[in-house]
């Protein structure tokens, strides 16, 4: 229906304009219009033919890109030594923060091996940091695939292992003996 009327549109200014005394340049100009219209009618009614598939890779992209943030923000949580990794908030490692590199060259991904460490207000304190980390990954890691060391203004969550530890024996010194129920004088009834 819509390309019969186009046509009949088409054949109706190429008719008056055959018949109305006009210079050449309007006639030409005319009927490049009629031509760009149709193209343009032609086009915009393949794309509502095949309307949802050209714009399905790029909301997919979308939805993904969120949760791509929150996986690699993850990552990066998980991969993050704290002050509390670092003997006295200095630059050598404690043993938690030995085993925890060790974690992430061995047992992590192999696209999430980055080692985030915390930034101290001391740029040269940050630096030791790094540069003893770094030394401790050529250590675990074949020669060739050292991993990324980066430096991270995230705050490291949790705590020492130290107070871990003393949280846990303050719990299990607060545990009360095991007691049985005493035992009742005439035994249970029944119905």
């Amino acid at each position: 229906m819509m390309a019969r009327l186009v046509r009949f549109a088409v054949l109706t200014v190429a008719t008056f304009a055959c018949v109305a005394p006009t210079r050449a340049e309007w006639l030409c100009g005319l009927v490049d219009g009629a031509k760009e219209f149709g193209r343009s009618v032609v086009r915009d009614t393949k794309r509502r033919n095949c309307w949802p598939e050209p714009f399905v890779t790029p909301d997919r992209y979308a939805v993904r890109a969120p949760l791509n943030l929150m996986v690699s923000n993850g990552w990066r949580c998980q991969n993050l030594l704290g002050d509390y990794h670092f003997i006295d908030q200095g630059g050598e490692l404690t043993e938690a923060g030995r085993m925890k590199v060790r974690w992430i060259l061995t047992e992590a991904p192999s696209q999430h091996r980055t080692i985030y460490v915390h930034s101290s207000g001391n740029a040269e304190l940050t630096a030791t940091r790094i540069d003893n980390v770094q030394q401790l990954a050529a250590q675990l890691v074949p020669a060739g695939e050292l991993p990324l060391v980066l430096e991270t203004a995230i705050p490291a969550q949790g705590w020492s292992a130290a107070r871990a530890d003393v949280i846990g024996r303050k719990f299990d010194a607060s545990t009360p003996e095991p007691r049985l129920p005493e035992a009742s004088a005439g035994g249970t009834e029944t119905k």
